[in-house]
């Protein structure tokens, strides 16, 4: 695990960019991305084994994921050395997304020729909330109480968000437990 700034997603990137061509825009997603826009974070809420990109505008395909595996996975040099690993995902890990999270990344470069788009944190603390694992209640209240996400804003977008019923029941559980322990 690794406390991750702009830096080592920066350094992903250009692994990335080496081990697909043709790769130019990617998502970025998960702890990792917050991480690297807000480094006033404290230390556990910056710890991550991995960060999370997906491919804009290209299929994932099988050999394009195994070359990023083989270089930047969890059983490369990039690994060892970073204490990070790469984790090349279908863009269908976004699919509980609230509409317009398109439209609200913040796009940098991460290497020549290869630009990240980082999901809004909101965006992310949503996905976590869907995930609903303790880690993440947890990581959400953390960072609503570093003031990098609203609750307010998490709770509009969740009554704004057209997902199945069983998905929405997820998230509004996840919701009752970050709001219990939210001060």
């Amino acid at each position: 695990m690794r406390e991750l700034t702009l830096d080592d997603l920066k350094r992903a990137g250009a692994i990335l960019r080496r081990s697909i061509l043709d790769l130019t825009d990617v998502f970025v997603f998960g702890s990792g991305a917050v991480s690297a826009l807000n480094e006033q974070l404290s230390a556990d809420l910056r710890l991550s084994v991995d960060v999370d990109f997906s491919p804009i505008g290209k299929p994932l395909l099988y050999f394009d994921s195994k070359f990023v595996d083989q270089y930047g996975g969890p059983e490369s040099d990039f690994f060892a050395e970073n204490g990070f690993y790469i984790d090349y995902v279908t863009p269908d890990l976004l699919r509980c997304t609230p509409p317009g999270w398109q439209q609200r990344v913040t796009i940098l470069q991460l290497a020549p020729g290869l630009s990240g788009h980082f999901l809004d944190p909101h965006d992310i603390a949503y996905n976590k909330l869907w995930a609903g694992r303790p880690k993440d209640i947890l990581w959400v209240r953390g960072v609503l109480e570093a003031a990098v996400i609203r609750l307010e804003r998490l709770t509009e977008l969740h009554e704004s968000n057209p997902i199945p019923a069983a998905d929405h029941a997820r998230v509004s559980r996840s919701l009752d437990s970050v709001n219990c322990g939210h001060s």
